[in-house]
């Protein structure tokens, strides 16, 4: 019992080494497959951290372009915090670009190198960053948007491409070596146990795992991406179509894989295509591929889109080509836009018939440009003469150049300054300047116009001339007003106590000596003291009219209706013997000065009451009309009338139509009308008809400041 006891022990001793030699041995089998295997999973994950990267490089360089439009756009007040952060983004893509790691050749094509580019893009976002923007900063901005837009994108997108093409020949090495050590390790699991297996095999899947999470990766950011991205094969067939392409061409993804890249092309580009893939397949020669491109593509409905596209070559165990497409539809229209835009501005200050300039300052300054009323204005044969011309030669007067200097105050302008410019041929002319200073991008400008004013010069010493003229006619009527005055005052007071006396003494010999006078002597004595009478009527009707003409007009609201009616019944009450048939309309008011609008109704009244007075049947009205749009007052009646060829002799000063036998009166009274009704700025008419009666109307305008609802 004890023998076999220790011979099995000795046997299990056996067995526990052969065991420990077999397991030790399946271990170190183990050991070396996974350091093998675990080698090139570490460059697979190390590809797919690189692809990654480099793709999300690209999107920091667009992201950080766009930013830098942002801060040259951006409000003063907001641009130094912009600018730290540009700055950090600009230190951010740099050490991520630096931390990538190296591209490893392995007999495979090397791509150019970026990092030069990447450099000079960090220094121009620095440029653009920097605290106190200098004249370079526009040019630094249009330079990231070209290598943002053009060379550093493809070079990033080569990037990508060549650690893709680096991780597809990294996964061929890993299935061939994964193929010679999987049939290695079947033949040492058929001598050892299946326990020593199950580690490798959990470990194995767990690289698979993660080279799987990184696909997935790379899927969601091709169908995320913002531009169309198009895979297709050596035949043109298309392989994957992303949604950005959807929406682009109009194509679903599962309607376009399997059909020819050409449906998406417009022609010529999808007849020459195919000759483009041939001749690169055959001789590697490129045509499109590597090239940033505008081109023509067609949507599935047939309508033609802009799109710049990148391609580049997929080369793995068969070749595929990658396609990059972006719509410039939007970007088409802005700039179609902003051209129209600039034609109708230089259309519009070349009709100008002002000059419209721009001035560089310096020393000396010079136009920068000119429209061609410009060159009018300084007979200039042509732009180039004009351009080539130092301003301050233009100045007649030394004084005036300082307008366009650049110690010129920034926030000061020129506005409407007259000035004595020379032309190229040397003629001086007074011109009319106004201008504005800007400074952009460390540049002082001047924007104005310039206009001939010479004519207006000599226009306005000529209006100067006329109104001294005219102020010394002034003080010429003035002197002869006030010796009119001094005439009525003496016509008032000297000449009627004559005619008084004439009229007295002429009535006291009818009176006292009339027995003793025969019957001739007092018609001549009572034709005396009527002509006497008369002619101080006449005095009085002058000095009546002189005072019209003098009186100071004061508008207020007039009732018309009462005046007429009032003038009436104090005619009527005159001549009671008389039957008139009145008819005056209600609500007449006007805005006028009620004493001379007084003397209006009461001579036009007194006239139709005096050339009625042969009438049977008497008619006198009062009332309104609308004539050419404008509201008449009118006095008509139905009395003698008057023949309408000799209308324009009524208003004449001593003017009548009729004998004084007929009628009496001094002729007076319509003159006065007229002077009246043209003193508010109205007119008056006369129409009639000779033994059927006669109109006057007139017109008052309106004052808008006076209500004439308030009397």
């Amino acid at each position: 019992m004890g023998d076999t006891r220790l011979g099995s022990e000795r046997a299990l001793r056996r067995m526990n080494r052969a065991h420990g030699a077999a397991l030790t041995i399946l271990v170190l089998l183990v050991l070396a497959v996974h350091v093998t295997l675990a080698d090139h999973i570490t460059a697979i994950r190390s590809d797919a951290r690189a692809i990654n990267e480099a793709g999300l490089e690209r999107m920091r360089v667009q992201r950080a372009a766009l930013f830098a439009v942002r801060v040259a756009t951006a409000p003063v007040t907001r641009r130094p915090v912009l600018r730290m952060a540009l700055d950090h983004q600009a230190r951010y893509i740099w050490e991520a670009w630096r931390a990538l790691p190296s591209l490893r050749t392995d007999g495979l094509p090397q791509p150019r190198s970026v990092t030069e580019q990447i450099r000079r893009f960090v220094g121009w976002l620095r440029i653009v960053a920097a605290p106190v923007p200098g004249p370079a900063s526009a040019s630094a901005t249009r330079a990231i948007l070209a290598a943002a837009e053009g060379p550093l994108a493809l070079a990033l997108n080569q990037r990508v491409l060549a650690y893709q093409r680096l991780a597809e020949h990294d996964n061929t090495d890993l299935s061939e070596l994964a193929r010679d050590q999987f049939f290695l390790v079947l033949g040492a699991l058929a001598a050892l146990t299946l326990v020593i297996f199950v580690p490798l095999s959990r470990l194995t899947r767990a690289e698979i795992v993660k080279l799987t999470d990184a696909i997935a990766y790379n899927r969601t950011l091709f169908e995320s991406a913002p531009d169309g991205i198009i895979v297709i094969d050596e035949r043109g067939v298309i392989e994957a179509f992303n949604p950005a392409a959807e929406v682009l061409f109009g194509w679903p993804a599962k309607s376009a894989c399997g059909r020819s890249v050409g449906i998406l092309m417009a022609e010529p580009d999808r007849s020459r295509h195919g000759a483009y893939l041939e001749r690169y397949l055959a001789t590697g020669e490129h045509h499109v591929i590597g090239r940033l491109r505008e081109v023509t593509a067609v949507r599935r409905d047939e309508l033609p889109i802009p799109i710049e596209i990148s391609v580049g070559a997929i080369n793995g165990k068969r070749r595929r080509f990658v396609g990059i497409a972006r719509d410039l539809t939007a970007r088409k229209a802005a700039q179609e836009a902003l051209d129209v835009v600039r034609r109708r501005y230089r259309d519009l200050v070349n009709n100008l018939n002002v000059g419209v300039f721009r001035i560089a300052a310096g020393a000396p300054p010079r136009f920068l440009e000119v429209n061609p009323a410009m060159l009018a204005l300084f007979e200039a044969p042509t732009s180039v003469a004009l351009l080539a011309r130092p301003i301050d030669t233009l100045f007649a007067d030394s004084k005036d150049q300082d307008i366009f200097s650049e110690d010129w105050d920034p926030g000061a302008h020129v506005l409407y300054q007259e000035v004595l410019l020379r032309t190229l041929e040397g003629r001086e002319f007074w011109a009319m300047i106004s201008a504005v200073r800007k400074d952009e991008a460390g540049e002082t400008y001047f924007d104005g116009i310039v206009e001939d004013v010479t004519a207006r010069r000599e226009a306005a010493r000529a209006l100067a001339a006329l109104n001294q003229d005219l102020e010394q006619r002034v003080a010429a009527l003035d002197i002869a007003n006030k010796e009119l005055e001094a005439f009525s005052y003496s016509v008032s007071h000297d000449l009627r106590a004559p005619l008084r006396s004439i009229d007295g003494f002429s009535q006291a010999l009818l009176e006292d000596y009339a027995d003793k006078v025969d019957a001739v002597g007092r018609d001549y004595l009572t034709r005396v003291r009527a002509a006497s009478q008369k002619m101080a009527q006449l005095i009085d009707d002058l000095l009546q009219l002189s005072r019209v003409t003098r009186a100071q007009l004061v508008r207020k609201p007039v009732d018309i209706t009462a005046m007429a009616r009032d003038i009436a019944e104090t005619l009527q009450t005159g001549a009671p013997g008389r039957c008139v048939k009145w008819r005056i309309a209600e609500g007449l008011k006007i805005g006028a000065d009620p004493v001379l609008m007084r003397q209006v109704v009461a001579n036009l009244l007194a006239n139709a009451w005096k050339f009625t007075s042969k009438k049977t049947e008497a008619r006198i009205e009062v009332g309104e009309l609308w004539a050419d749009g404008r509201r008449r007052l009118f006095v008509r009646d139905n009395g003698a009338g008057f023949d309408m060829a000799y209308a324009d002799r009524l208003f004449g000063v001593f003017q009548r139509l009729h004998a004084s036998g007929d009628f009496d009166g001094t002729g007076i009274g319509l003159a006065i009308v007229q002077r009246i009704v043209r003193r508010h700025g109205g007119d008056v008419r006369a129409e009639g008809t000779v033994g059927e009666g006669a109109c006057f109307s007139f017109t008052i305008p309106d004052n808008e400041d006076l209500d004439v609802n308030d009397s």
